[in-house]
């Protein structure tokens, strides 16, 4: 199957047989979407883009590229997004449910099961376990690329405590990516319009500085969303192109944009 197919079982668009020896940076890339439904408009410019986006980032930086897409809960029909990351990774790739951080939607919450703070179904626990199980190539650099709109830990908080949460979850996202050798690269689309505007603007800034420490501590990318294909396929091409180079890791803070 070429590259930019998608296979509709899977998710997944595979990539020409690997060759051994010839130079060619084997990269996986996982997409992973928020799939409730604020996001499902930009599942659907991202599925009439990503071919393009491949293409022209193979043109460029020639790759071995195997390229998976998936949403945080639940699959979104009519898009790429056509399996839900716990679907993937218990049937594709035959990890135990109980084995994985987050939760089907409705279940008890996954404070009450043990597992770490946060909601069952936050992008933080989603992350985690693609990062952890999924089934990475051996040699390919492993890229899990997150387009969100909220928290990685799921709970919509402007407390100390709730901002407390969201940066543990980011933290907790940065040690599993390290030890795994993984490069997150994050993209929030935040709605400036709802309540409070000033509440909306701390909301906003806080949620970007821990997608933006998340990309600078594994070296990964941090863009904000913006409507529009050419913006998606920029963004698509710079993730796929830069997986190819070597990885620029910080400590440092970094300054959301």
């Amino acid at each position: 199957m070429d590259v930019g197919t998608v296979a509709p079982s899977a998710g997944r668009e595979r990539p020409p047989s690997a060759r051994p020896g010839v130079g060619i940076a084997a990269v996986d890339l996982v997409v992973l979407i928020d799939s409730g439904d604020a996001m499902r408009d930009l599942a659907d410019t991202l599925s009439k883009v990503v071919g393009a986006a491949i293409g022209a980032a193979r043109l460029r930086h020639p790759a071995n590229l195997r390229v998976t897409y998936l949403g945080t809960e639940a699959a979104i029909p009519h898009t790429v997004f056509m399996i839900s990351a716990r679907g993937y990774l218990t049937v594709a790739c035959r990890i135990d449910g109980a084995l994985l951080m987050s939760r089907p939607r409705g279940s008890r919450s996954a404070e009450h099961e043990g597992q770490s703070a946060g909601a069952p179904g936050s992008a933080g626990h989603a992350i985690m376990d693609i990062i952890t199980h999924f089934d990475w190539r051996s040699g390919a650099t492993r890229n899990v690329l997150f387009l969100g709109d909220g928290p990685l830990d799921g709970v919509e908080s402007l407390t100390p405590a709730g901002q407390g949460e969201d940066r543990g979850a980011a933290s907790r996202v940065i040690e599993v990516a390290r030890r795994m050798g993984a490069r997150v690269h994050l993209c929030p689309r935040l709605d400036r319009s709802r309540g409070d505007a000033e509440l909306q603007e701390r909301r906003r800034e806080g949620i970007e500085a821990e997608y933006a420490r998340v990309a600078a501590q594994t070296g990964g990318q941090f863009f904000v969303a913006h409507d529009g294909l050419g913006a998606c396929l920029t963004m698509l091409e710079s993730v796929i192109g830069g997986s190819t180079a070597a990885p620029r890791v910080t400590t440092a803070e970094p300054v959301p944009r």
